[in-house]
């Protein structure tokens, strides 16, 4: 059970230089369908692992949830099957940068 956990300002830098993942939110659907963070996709928490077996394990998988709970969670089950995964600390709670995509239908 090894991963690296990151902050969302780690997690810009990464984005900003091209890094190669897959940013999975773990939050229901509607949560995601509110906001998400660009180029993630939603796979909610409670369905990850009937999800596990399309992942792919050549890329480097990166975990959000709310406040970082779940995506720890996560990281500690998939890296003991031997997937490369990578946490994002706390979480989505906080963060209001660049790369947080808002719905249109929002006021």
């Amino acid at each position: 059970m090894c991963y690296q956990t990151i902050t969302m300002r780690e997690l810009e830098e990464y984005l900003d230089g091209g890094e190669d993942m897959l940013l999975i939110d773990l939050r229901d659907r509607a949560s995601f369908s509110c906001c998400h963070l660009k180029a993630a996709v939603n796979i909610p928490y409670e369905e990850l692992e009937t999800q596990v077996e399309g992942l792919p394990q050549n890329r480097l998988l990166t975990f959000y949830c709310y406040r970082g709970g779940q995506s720890m969670l996560a990281c500690n089950h998939l890296s003991a099957y031997g997937y490369r995964v990578m946490n994002i600390a706390n979480g989505l709670s906080a963060y209001q940068g660049k790369y947080l995509e808002r719905s249109q239908n929002l006021h």
